[in-house]
């Protein structure tokens, strides 16, 4: 038997222990990416459903443009006590469940219970604009909210309506 040579077994080591560095260093890389995109983005399960409502919120800005805004005015100014009220965090909108609010779109003030306040009464657009319009409508007014007003107002939606699962 022949002695081994430790001068030859230490490239091989040295190459082995480097390869094994570097596919560290970019499985660690990798998590790191794939978790950054998942907080930035949230997760990928989520994305279609963040794709559709950015979609939906579109085509609520241009519906409510086309039918809403020259009474309701925009995202920005107004007070709680303007009358039509906004629909912007400065307004109340935010006050009230989706059933309400859907019922309101279609019924004009005739839906709405506590009309004696508003001294310019609302058209119904039942006629005018689909449930999906309607739909886009309010999804669109959402975006207008602080994140705490569209918390509460989810929170009043679940506690109010009792409609079947939207």
């Amino acid at each position: 038997m022949t002695p081994r040579d430790p001068s030859n077994s230490q490239p091989a080591a040295s190459a082995g222990r480097a390869s094994a560095i570097v596919g560290f260093a970019l499985g660690l890389a990798l998590v790191v990416l794939i978790g950054g995109l998942v907080l930035a983005f949230g997760s990928p399960v989520a994305w279609p459903g963040a794709v559709g409502l950015a979609l939906l919120q579109r085509q609520g800005e241009q519906v409510y443009n086309a039918n809403c805004v020259s009474c309701h005015l925009g995202p920005d100014g107004g007070t709680i006590e303007d009358d039509p009220p906004r629909h912007n965090a400065n307004g109340h909108t935010w006050h009230h469940p989706d059933c309400a609010l859907r019922t309101a779109v279609r019924e004009g003030s005739a839906g709405i219970v506590d009309v004696s306040r508003s001294a310019m009464p609302m058209q119904p657009f039942k006629d005018l604009l689909s449930p999906e319009d309607v739909e886009a409508v309010l999804a669109y007014i959402k975006t207008m909210w602080t994140p705490a007003q569209r918390e509460a107002q989810a929170s009043f939606t679940r506690e109010m309506c009792f409609e079947a699962a939207r």
